[in-house]
């Protein structure tokens, strides 16, 4: 069950991130910790890597907007991170740099949804490539809902 205070601290994250050029990918907060604790990931606009610089600005200015909401009654620990591994893959350079990793696929084809492993060899404008036991496999980009690393080893 998502926290319902997620979207407000979304929205308090973006404002933060949007004038030091980073997109927020996700929030969770884990009320079950003590303190709560607000997980917030981002990436940078221009697509390089997120720098310990970069989480260092945005926790401070997102601790001081989400201090000021005074939406948590009790202390809570704020953690700003990159996405990391196991994240989907979104970006052009996502795609580039993952070319060769095992990943998830997750598909919707007429009134089904699939998900179809394989080895990463790419996209284009119009499909994702997938290498599946030695087999090249082309699934329609508008059919992709999702493409997520994995631990997995295919092709």
């Amino acid at each position: 069950m998502t926290h319902a205070l997620i979207p407000t601290v979304r929205s308090h994250a973006e404002t933060a991130a949007t004038p030091l050029a980073l997109v927020v990918s996700d929030v969770a907060i884990q009320a079950h910790r003590q303190p709560l604790t607000v997980v917030v990931a981002i990436r940078r606009l221009d697509g390089d890597d997120v720098s310990i610089v970069d989480c260092e600005q945005l926790s401070h200015r997102l601790g001081v907007l989400l201090d000021e909401a005074e939406l948590f009654p009790k202390a809570f620990v704020l953690e700003v991170s990159s996405p990391g591994l196991g994240e989907d893959l979104v970006s052009d350079r996502d795609f580039q740099s993952f070319r060769g990793f095992p990943v998830e696929l997750h598909r919707q084809r007429q009134e089904r949804h699939d998900v179809v492993h394989g080895t990463l060899m790419g996209r284009d404008e119009t499909v994702v490539w997938l290498n599946r036991k030695g087999r090249i496999t082309r699934i329609p980009r508008g059919d992709v809902l999702q493409v997520r690393l994995t631990t997995g080893k295919f092709g």
